[in-house]
């Protein structure tokens, strides 16, 4: 009898699992409405049903994981923006989402990237203020317009990241082109910020910057290689070249490559100490020195 019960059970269950699903994978509503819904290159199902919901073009997110397993399409579901209205049922919705959107396209900016890396094309006055994302990019869209998206991004990502910034005596065009030596220069948001402070105390007393990302910089904007950013050797540090910062005291004359939010946010938010000198070394850490002793003795501990 016990069995009996559970075999009972079992029937009433999986009915019950049936009416749920067939209910809420129906359309939200007769509206056809057209939304633009975008999908994300990292989005997985729980992010696009979420969201899905949220916009209210389907009504169960559960069923929506248990169709889009079922059609066998939960790892089909592909990136880009899409024309969805609430009339839609679940099912249409998930198959609208694994044949592929319009045929707009994603352009990637990794950060640090300076314009010549990367495949879009930028006029070269646009260095440092490509902000580094993922951008949905419509397929007749022209430079311009491009540039606009990106430009948008950038102010925005700026404006957060001056928010209670430290006062210098430098302009935004200096903090941004300090930003993006800190982008080539440090890892994390901590060491960006005392890498700001400390350069910002070798400007304060006039001592040549000594960056080698910068010349590294000048270095491949006369030899166009197929790899940038490649170590410095002895000889690159003899180029003569305004970005040279070995020769040159003060900033480069502009930004070496396009930062990120941190190395924004570092530039305007530095850690003031009396570090002048810093190096990374083979523990992959950042090491302080307050004296040209100390930095020496850093470097026969860490870099030897």
């Amino acid at each position: 009898m016990k069995y009996l019960g559970v075999l009972l059970i079992i029937p009433v269950a999986i009915i019950a699992l049936y009416s749920y699903v067939k209910l809420t994978s129906l359309p939200v509503s007769s509206d056809n409405t057209v939304k633009n819904f975008v999908v994300n290159q990292a989005d997985g199902l729980k992010i696009i049903s979420a969201r899905l919901k949220k916009n209210n073009l389907i009504r169960s997110q559960a069923t929506f994981y248990i169709l889009a397993y079922k059609l066998k399409l939960n790892n089909s579901l592909q990136a880009g923006m899409f024309k969805l209205s609430p009339s839609l049922s679940t099912e249409e919705v998930i198959k609208k989402l694994s044949t592929g959107g319009n045929q707009d396209y994603w352009l990637k900016i990794i950060e640090g990237q300076r314009l010549e890396e990367l495949k879009q094309q930028f006029d070269p006055a646009l260095e440092g203020y490509i902000f580094p994302d993922s951008y949905l990019i419509p397929q007749d869209y022209k430079e311009e317009q491009i540039t606009s998206i990106i430009s948008q991004n950038f102010q925005k990502k700026l404006s957060e990241a001056k928010v209670d910034a430290v006062k210098t005596t430098l302009s935004d065009a200096q903090l941004i082109i300090l930003a993006s030596l800190l982008e080539r220069e440090a890892r994390s948001l901590e060491s960006k910020q005392h890498v700001a402070g400390i350069l910002l105390n070798r400007l304060e007393i006039n001592m040549a910057l000594q960056v080698d990302a910068t010349v590294q910089y000048a270095r491949d904007t006369r030899l166009k290689p197929k790899i940038y950013w490649t170590p410095v050797t002895k000889p690159d540090l003899k180029i003569d070249s305004p970005y040279n910062t070995y020769l040159n005291p003060g900033l480069p004359p502009g930004p070496i490559c396009n930062p990120g939010y941190n190395s924004l946010f570092a530039a305007y938010h530095p850690i003031e100490s009396d570090y002048i000198y810093y190096i990374t070394g083979n523990d992959n850490k950042m090491h302080y020195a307050k004296t040209l002793d100390e930095h020496n003795s850093n470097i026969a501990k860490y870099l030897k």
